[in-house]
C-alpha cells in the first residue's frame, strides 16, 4: 500500500509539489488571521505581610503593628488597595 502510494507520488510529482504549495498557501492565510493573545491577562501582583506580636492584644496589635504598616505601604507608588487584619 504505501510503496504504491510512493510510486504514484513518484509519478506526478508536480501534481504533489502543486498540492503542498497551495496547502502552505493557505496555512499562512489562516494563521495570520488568526488573533494571537502574546500576553494573557494576569492578577495583578498581591504582598501579603504577616507579623507576630506575641502577648499583645489585638486592639495593641492593630494600633501598634498594623497601622504604622499601612502607613508606609499606602505612600508606596502604584499601589491601589491596602486591606488588613489584626487578631
Amino acid at each position: 500500500m504505501l510503496s504504491a502510494i510512493i510510486k504514484w507520488s513518484i509519478a506526478r510529482r508536480w501534481l504533489v509539489i502543486l498540492a503542498a504549495a497551495l496547502v502552505t498557501v493557505w496555512i499562512f492565510r489562516v494563521a495570520s488571521q488568526m488573533p494571537v493573545d502574546v500576553f494573557p491577562s494576569f492578577a495583578p501582583p498581591q504582598v501579603e505581610i504577616q507579623t507576630e506580636a506575641p502577648g499583645l492584644a489585638p486592639e495593641e496589635v492593630e494600633s501598634l503593628v498594623t497601622l504604622p504598616i499601612e502607613s508606609a505601604i499606602n505612600g508606596t507608588p502604584g499601589v491601589t488597595t491596602v486591606r488588613s487584619s489584626s487578631s
